[in-house]
């Protein structure tokens, strides 16, 4: 790879306004790119919650997950506090990776991973913790079925095979299980 060949990020947000600017967590989207050939092969989607400062971030995710559901479940109480394992970190910003896609061409080198931990890093303050689901993105509508609620061995296997695949390559970088399949890590 050349120096006109490197990889870059660039980064959209989006601010949910409410009344005083707080209530809802922002979320980002980091472009991965070439610096010589600008058309965006990736993306990762990252969601910054404030502890303390978003009022019941649980509650504001059941309103709009995006593909968040089981990040949300695992690391927040009812009340929207933070569960007591990682309150044991006093993070003063948590920053949930909804998700990572890269094109087919860059599938299966590690690129869109690397580069979303970069992105991570990139949003973080000290102390921040980093929280990501490693699974598979389904695009499946609501209404249709999902091979990780299937009763079908032969349906969950390449699933679970993935997700196994991507757990592994998530430690890899630094995650580790926090509970229930979701891995944290700080970001130092």
């Amino acid at each position: 790879m050349t120096d006109q060949d490197r990889l870059a990020i660039a980064f959209e947000t989006r601010h949910y306004v409410d009344t005083n600017w707080s209530a809802k967590a922002d979320r980002w989207t980091a472009s991965f790119y070439t610096a010589a050939d600008t058309t965006i092969f990736g993306t990762a989607v990252i969601t910054r919650v404030v502890p303390g400062v978003t009022p019941n971030p649980r509650e504001a995710f059941e309103a709009d997950p995006g593909v968040l559901d089981r990040i949300p479940r695992v690391i927040f109480t009812e009340g929207g506090d933070l569960v007591p394992e990682l309150a044991k970190l006093r993070p003063p910003l948590l920053l949930l990776l909804e998700s990572v896609s890269v094109s087919d061409a860059w599938r299966g080198k590690g690129v869109g991973m690397r580069l979303a931990v970069a992105a991570l890093r990139q949003l973080a303050v000290p102390g921040a913790v980093a929280v990501c689901y490693p699974a598979p993105i389904h695009d499946h509508g609501p209404d249709e079925p999902c091979s990780y609620a299937s009763d079908d061995p032969e349906v969950r296997r390449p699933d679970e095979e993935a997700v196994a695949k991507l757990q592994a390559a998530w430690e890899r970088q630094g995650f580790a299980e926090f509970d229930q399949a979701v891995y944290t890590m700080a970001l130092v």
